[in-house]
């Protein structure tokens, strides 16, 4: 968008139609996956027609974007929900955090590696970036698609769940609308006016490798201590975060993202494995589906809020809405507080013996070794 010299609101224009695209995928997706029970067929189509239309990218110009957008939105859409109804039939509620942490953390330093790659002069095109993405993404889901067709074909629930009340899943559905609509105003105006005033090397460090070690600790306590804790915690580091960051100026505030990335992981994290938690049997399809709604509706709205812009904006709008976003998100708590606690207590205490036991085993082998 830079290279075709576009304002921010039409960035925005762009964004607001790829998520309401997104939403209308979301949801018939879930619907047909369960109906089909072919979620690996549907993770890895998208994802394949995805890569080749970012390819495509590099080919349009400026007056097919908003077309493109729709289309790139449609086949996004159907990729995370086919994979999340596959991770809520194949992977086990005790191990569903760790699993999430490690996947979703090392997503957010690779996909962000090319803000730190303007020094080299090939990278650092907008054709050759996009080549090289658009060509890692097709490669990688090219090989998951050659796994034996015995593993990928069937698949079977771990352990039946009885339907959730719909009480429960609003009490955690409210918290995940208002952080992604924070999430949606941070994307919109605090992260590109943070890129505007502080180095590309910079933001990575502050922001990228700080959101992977999150995401890694956050999936190990939403597996040791239940769903509820660590995202309350997440939540409060994140509005705390927020607040601050409100009150200084961003040549000092900036430091503050730091705090920032690794409350808003534990939160991203649990907001990825909380659908499979409370999703009843063979209806991972249509959970996964409404809570990716869900999501790409809040930051739909956060964006709508932030005036539909993409772009840098002054220290007196960032500092209104961040006083905003860090009430929005303890509001939340009380919610988190009034639910159940998602992952069953007997799984809670299996996980804290496991990991009683394998500190005792390494106690013992260091002083063996000693």
């Amino acid at each position: 968008f830079n290279g075709m010299q576009a304002l921010s609101i039409e960035k925005g224009k762009w964004i607001l139609l790829f998520l309401a695209s997104m939403i209308a995928s979301n949801l018939i997706t879930g619907y047909v996956i369960d109906k089909t029970s072919k979620r690996l067929l549907f993770g890895l189509g998208s994802a394949i027609f995805s890569s080749a239309l970012t390819l495509a990218f590099i080919w349009i110009n400026f007056n097919d974007v908003y077309n493109f957008s729709i289309l790139l939105g449609l086949a996004a859409g159907v990729s995370p929900v086919a994979w999340g109804a596959y991770f809520t039939d194949n992977v086990s509620p005790e191990e569903r955090g760790r699993v999430m942490g490690i996947a979703v953390g090392l997503m957010m330093p690779i996909a962000q590696i090319f803000i730190i790659s303007d020094p080299f002069e090939f990278i650092s095109t907008i054709e050759n970036k996009i080549l090289i993405i658009g060509i890692w993404l097709l490669i990688t889901f090219l090989i998951l698609a050659f796994r034996s067709k015995e593993k990928t074909e069937k698949t079977k629930p771990l352990k039946k769940r009885k339907s959730v009340p719909l009480k429960e899943i609003a009490l955690y559905a409210i918290p995940m609308f208002l952080f992604y609509l924070v999430s949606g105003i941070l994307m919109a105006m605090v992260f590109p006016t943070i890129q505007d005033n502080v180095s590309s090397g910079i933001v990575y460090l502050i922001w990228a490798l700080p959101f992977l070690l999150g995401a890694i600790v956050g999936g190990v306590q939403l597996d040791l201590r239940g769903r509820k804790f660590p995202t309350m915690v997440g939540l409060a580091i994140t509005g705390v975060s927020l607040a601050i960051f409100g009150l200084v100026k961003i040549s000092v505030g900036y430091i503050f993202i730091i705090p920032l990335a690794i409350g808003y992981s534990f939160v991203v994290i649990s907001s990825f494995i909380i659908w499979a938690d409370l999703a009843p049997e063979k209806s991972g399809g249509i959970f996964y589906g409404a809570g990716f709604a869900i999501i790409n509706a809040a930051q739909m709205i956060g964006l709508i809020i932030a005036g539909t812009s993409f772009g840098s904006v002054s220290s007196s709008q960032i500092n209104s809405f961040m006083l905003f976003s860090a009430v929005a998100l303890f509001i939340c708590i009380p919610l988190l507080i009034l639910a159940e606690e998602a992952l069953p207590r007997s799984l809670i205490e299996k996980r804290q013996l496991l990991d009683y036991l394998d500190g005792v085993k390494g106690k013992f082998a260091r002083k063996k070794s000693d």
